[in-house]
């Protein structure tokens, strides 16, 4: 136990930790698309889309060219016009015959836009497209015509007009048609570093350094005592239970940032602090386990029974923790990334922006819970030598 004592680890601990919560703060978002209005849109009209993006750089003069897509199965729809507010605001206009949209399978649009610096984002199943039949398809074909030819080319070529005058509008097709069109971007991935823009997450995705580590530290510290508790019931060394006692109580507190790191984000992402979920619920009684083993060595008082008991309890309490933290939530459904067919971080998440701070968290918290285990180590056996 004497490496408990050197100081190097510990000097790793406060660097990568140092490095973690600084990256976690000051790496922006990468850009997305948070909002667009309408959510519905039928054909033979000339539709303005509201398109709200977040971090995203629509005015900046290194964004380039800046373009938007409606998009449909593999099928991309070019907009008649587009017209940028600001950097995270643009007006977007789309229109689409009724003659073509038979060929739609799709019915919900993703609304996908790209610029130089920013990439390509989207906002999958933005908008979605509601077909009208009023008539016969020859006589559809024929109203439809007229009506493009009539009303919305009049219209057009009236927004033409203002269009000219307008500096904020990039570019415009001018054909009163959602056509298919070829995408052709200079750059699909944002040009900066920046963790991964997640719809429901968004900011909230930083939470990952610290919630998911407190899980990690927690089961390390517990086989580490359950280690320490089948020593001690093989040797009968007190020292030994004096580790595993210790190990328990700075798994408690590093299970409780666990519940109370992840109550902030069940807030921010599912709207309550705590909900139904068999993942949640597991943890909560893993913890209440633990305090358990605390309870019932505070009600022996005789030494030698108190920790043999409690090494017996320990080992016994390790295959309930592993149950309800590991096993059950994966075999029901659960709202937990990872649980119940939902995809986990490694999968969906985690990207290289993201695992180029979670890994030294990780290590960074299990180090500072191995820290306060040994100041909680030196305090007991201080304690009781006084008691001595």
């Amino acid at each position: 136990m004497n490496w408990l004592y050197k100081k190097w680890w510990k000097c790793l601990c406060v660097a990568l930790l140092f490095y973690v919560i600084v990256g976690s703060f000051f790496v922006p978002l990468s850009p997305g698309i948070s909002k667009v209005s309408p959510i519905t849109f039928s054909p033979d009209s000339l539709y303005t889309f509201q398109i709200t993006a977040y971090n995203a750089h629509f005015k900046n003069p290194e964004a380039g060219k800046v373009q938007f897509w409606m998009k449909s199965g593999n099928d991309y729809y070019c907009p008649d016009s587009v017209r940028i507010i600001n950097d995270n605001k643009a007006e977007v206009k789309f229109i689409i015959s009724s003659l073509y949209q038979d060929s739609i399978k799709q019915p919900n649009f993703d609304i996908v836009a790209n610029n130089d610096l920013d990439g390509t984002f989207a906002l999958r199943e933005g908008t979605t497209f509601i077909k009208t039949y009023t008539g016969t398809k020859d006589s559809l074909a024929a109203k439809t015509i007229a009506h493009l030819d009539d009303s919305i080319g009049s219209a057009l070529k009236n927004e033409s007009k203002e269009r000219i005058t307008d500096a904020s509008v990039l570019y415009t097709n001018g054909s009163g048609k959602l056509f298919k069109c070829a995408v052709e971007v200079k750059h699909n991935k944002h040009q900066f570093t920046a963790f991964p823009y997640r719809e429901i997450l968004y900011e909230t995705i930083r939470n990952t350094f610290f919630h998911v580590p407190m899980w990690f530290v927690m089961t390390a510290l517990v086989f580490f005592s359950i280690v320490y508790s089948i020593m001690f019931l093989a040797k009968g060394n007190m020292r030994y239970d004096v580790y595993a006692h210790q190990a328990i109580v700075a798994a408690i507190l590093f299970g409780i940032c666990g519940l109370c790191t992840g109550a902030v984000w069940a807030k921010n992402t599912w709207g309550q602090y705590w909900v139904n979920d068999p993942k949640l619920n597991g943890a909560a009684v893993g913890v209440i386990i633990y305090f358990a083993y605390i309870i019932l060595r505070g009600s022996i008082t005789d030494d030698i029974k108190r920790a043999r008991i409690a090494a017996v309890y320990n080992i016994f309490a390790l295959v309930v923790f592993l149950l309800f933290i590991f096993i059950i939530p994966r075999l029901t459904d659960s709202l937990h990334p990872g649980n119940g067919g939902n995809p986990a971080f490694s999968k969906y998440d985690l990207d290289n922006s993201l695992r180029i701070f979670f890994y030294p968290a990780v290590i960074g918290w299990i180090l500072l819970g191995f820290w306060i285990l040994s100041i909680l180590i030196r305090m007991k056996l201080i304690e009781q030598k006084h008691e001595l």
